[in-house]
């Protein structure tokens, strides 16, 4: 038996992954260039922007909150609330690395528990019960 939220909310899950990584990627590049020109910078932002509306759309359909487990809050809101990266100093750009690890960490817990509760709905399935059972009493 195939639950269709979860398939739904697994789905939205891995296209934000794929989004961050994406995401991740233009931040990459943008500060590994010498010199970040207004344009990176506002390419970067409006990038920021887009990806932090869909974190919250994303939050608001998963209904998922931030456990603190090594830090206190949530890594992908860190990461989103960056105002700018032109000039930001070593200290904050290697905190910002480490909110980037610690994000991807969070979002592939989740989609963790997304997938063990598929699997979890399909061991339910009163036709899997069945031909278990089955299966069992002729072993």
């Amino acid at each position: 038996m195939i639950d269709k939220k979860i398939e739904s909310e697994v789905k939205a899950m891995k296209n934000f992954l794929e989004l961050w990584g994406k995401f991740h990627a233009i931040y990459t590049e943008t500060i590994s260039k010498e010199i970040i020109s207004r344009e990176d910078e506002e390419r970067f932002l409006d990038t920021l922007r887009m990806i932090k509306g869909r974190y919250e759309e994303l939050k608001g359909a998963l209904d998922f909150r931030y456990m603190p487990h090594a830090r206190l809050t949530d890594p992908v809101t860190d990461v989103l609330a960056l105002k700018g990266i032109g000039f930001m100093s070593e200290k904050n750009l290697k905190k910002l690395n480490e909110d980037w690890r610690d994000s991807c960490v969070f979002l592939n817990n989740i989609l963790e528990q997304l997938k063990n509760a598929r699997k979890r709905a399909e061991e339910l399935n009163p036709i899997g019960v069945f031909f278990r059972k089955v299966v069992a009493r002729c072993s």
